[in-house]
């Protein structure tokens, strides 16, 4: 990991140049020549099937609070994923050493003979395969100062009465090239920056906004700190709110946390596992007429990916239309199981806190935008919330889609079509499906949104409705 220090003379924060990822297409092929000996190597050692990801990440990170940056850090990896299969036995690691890979190929083919079988594995996808790439935006890739981005944000904040301001900036530049026993074989890149400002104008009164672009000239980072500090502004002096039924419109960052956890469960491993409350569900009503719900990472976006991680094309899938369920999310092994076909959703093959290896999920969440404008939906509502953010969104059952979530920073009154105020100490605590059957506004404009593990994977959103929503205390 690399450190820069914020320089208190010109307020700025430096990389060394050679901090920089060396450039050009000859760096970048060899990391699916890499992949691809690895295979091959795997494969003369008796693997039957085998995955291997090259990769090659780094990030640069910003932190600020109290109105100034207080840290930066560098964070540059290279390392290699490799899954092989025997019959239905299975292992997968992450090779942190990238020039050790070769030697550790036959430790984890010898892994692999002695796993336990998997009974839902049905190989990986064969045939070959085209890749579709879209270049990079190099004023990111070169970008040596971002410090920039941060003071114009506080700046922003502050010019709408904010006392105090914090957040995060990161720029990201990622590269991996992939092979497979099956006929994989690419390479793809991507970058992007990303901004979160959160902005108090009194100890109980905050609001966020956030910024995600995969080019430079799009970070409008001071026009995101004056959106937070406008909601700050908004939400002061908030009261208790009432419990009971209300209409909500919800903010993209608000938004981002349900569609995080709707995306999760159009996976066909969380309908297969009973974790899931769309089994059963297939060419049935699940959401309003109003939602089209996609999964299309081929946009161009900060989560815009080529293949998937077993080496599929990416593509655009249609998973809710007019609120009926068309689709699960599959890898190769699911849509066996499922008796379809691949979805090119096949996840990370390294588990994480919250998925198993390989599971499918979704790449960049899309709701479709509507027609209306959101000072429309307020002006709409006779009495209701404009909710900015969620945290901590819970299932007491995945299945039935029974959850609660705490909306935070600005929660808005809405009487009579105006915002007339804030309220604190609420929770949102109903049915999935029931929020979704009840939506009856969308915006036409959307907004790319990530954030932490709430709103996540990147996701592009509009404003919504909800009608009816069921709201208890949080305290």
């Amino acid at each position: 990991m690399w450190k820069g220090r914020p320089d208190p003379e010109h307020g700025s924060v430096h990389w060394r140049a050679d901090d920089a990822f060396e450039g050009g297409d000859v760096i970048l092929r060899s990391f699916k020549d890499t992949a691809e000996e690895i295979v091959q190597k795997a494969r003369s050692l008796g693997a039957d099937d085998v995955i291997c990801e090259v990769i090659e990440s780094r990030t640069n990170q910003i932190r600020y609070s109290s109105n100034r940056i207080d840290a930066s850090n560098m964070w540059r990896e290279h390392h290699a994923v490799l899954f092989v299969a025997i019959g239905k036995r299975n292992f997968v690691t992450d090779l942190r050493d990238i020039n050790r890979a070769l030697d550790a190929v036959a430790d984890v083919v010898q892994a692999a003979r002695i796993a336990p079988e998997n009974r839902n594995y049905s190989g990986i996808p064969g045939g070959r395969f085209e890749y579709k790439r879209s270049p990079v935006d190099k004023k990111i890739t070169d970008l040596r100062s971002p410090a920039k981005f941060v003071y114009d944000a506080i700046s922003g904040a502050e010019s709408e009465g904010a006392i105090e301001v914090g957040g995060t900036f990161f720029a990201r530049h990622n590269k991996v090239g992939i092979a497979s026993s099956g006929g994989a074989y690419a390479d793809d890149e991507s970058a992007s920056v990303e901004l979160s400002v959160r902005a108090f104008s009194e100890p109980e009164a905050s609001g966020h906004a956030i910024c995600c672009v995969p080019r430079r000239a799009k970070m409008d980072a001071r026009g995101t700190g004056v959106r937070a500090g406008t909601l700050a502004k908004s939400a002061k002096n908030p009261m208790q709110g009432d419990v009971g039924k209300t209409d909500i419109i919800v903010e993209p960052l608000f938004l981002g946390s349900l569609t995080h956890s709707t995306s999760d469960m159009m996976s066909a491993f969380a309908v297969d596992i009973g974790m899931s409350m769309f089994a059963k569900r297939l060419g049935k009503k699940v959401m309003s007429d109003e939602v089209t719900f996609v999964d299309d990472p081929t946009i161009v976006s900060t989560s815009r990916r080529s293949f998937d991680h077993e080496g599929m094309p990416t593509r655009r899938n249609v998973l809710i239309k007019d609120g009926i369920l068309k689709a699960y999310l599959h890898n190769t092994s699911t849509a066996k199981k499922f008796k379809t076909k691949s979805t090119s959703n096949m996840g990370s093959l390294i588990p994480t806190s919250f998925n198993f290896p390989g599971q499918p999920c979704a790449f960049h969440p899309i709701i479709e935008s509507g027609s209306w404008k959101t000072d429309e939906l307020i002006e709409d509502t006779k009495s209701g919330l404009y909710l900015n953010n969620a945290w901590y969104t819970r299932f007491q059952s995945y299945s039935k889609g029974d959850f609660s979530t705490i909306p935070r920073d600005a929660i808005l009154q809405i009487r009579d079509g105006e915002i007339v105020g804030s309220v604190k100490n609420i929770r949102v605590s109903d049915n999935m499906l029931n929020l979704w059957k009840n939506v009856d506004g969308i915006t036409k404009a959307a907004q790319e949104v990530f954030w932490w593990d709430e709103a996540s994977p990147p996701s592009t959103l509009p404003w919504l409705r909800m009608r009816k929503a069921n709201i208890t205390r949080s305290a």
